[in-house]
């Protein structure tokens, strides 16, 4: 159904005695690159559907719930623009989640007509409880590698990450900013 047997994936090191040509560099990247842009991008939103379901949210609220978790402060219309919603559909998603007692308002220390969001450390625990199955289950995975390789992949993420993270700031900086959002 989902297509998971068209595709073979092997990690580690090669098996001895295997006359099959390693892949190239350029392969790798491209392979990589589908991996992070496409795969990971689909199946992750699958297992966060999963996750919104146990925490009993709205997919739209564990959206909002993750980034603001993740950014630690949020002005409104930024999470508005991030969500594709408006900024009176922001507010009303921000509404439940403070009556759930996940999100707190407050305004911006700089610029007091911004209204910001952060989250509450119950929203943290929540989502660190249901995150914690993905984390058992890349733990069990990873016995497959040694440390070196696990640096490496580290290394290799935290620089997608820092990557995305300069991308997302810029393009949240490159908008006008509204006041009262």
């Amino acid at each position: 159904m989902l297509g998971l047997d068209k595709t073979e994936y092997t990690s580690g090191p090669s098996q001895v005695g295997r006359s099959v040509q390693e892949p190239s560099r350029a392969d790798l990247f491209d392979d990589l690159a589908q991996m992070l842009t496409r795969q990971v991008v689909v199946y992750t939103a699958v297992k966060h559907a999963a996750m919104a379901e146990r925490l009993d949210l709205p997919m739209d609220d564990f959206r909002a719930l993750k980034l603001v978790i993740e950014c630690e402060t949020l002005a409104t219309g930024q999470l508005a623009h991030m969500l594709g919603i408006s900024s009176g559909g922001a507010t009303a998603l921000i509404n439940r989640l403070e009556q759930r007692g996940l999100v707190v308002r407050d305004r911006h220390p700089l610029d007091r007509r911004i209204i910001v969001i952060r989250p509450e450390a119950q929203a943290r625990e929540a989502v660190l409880e249901v995150v914690q199955s993905v984390s058992d289950e890349l733990a069990i995975m990873s016995v497959r590698y040694d440390t070196p390789e696990l640096e490496t992949a580290r290394r290799f993420m935290a620089d997608c990450v820092r990557m995305f993270k300069q991308d997302t700031q810029r393009w949240l900086e490159g908008r006008p900013e509204r006041h009262g959002n």
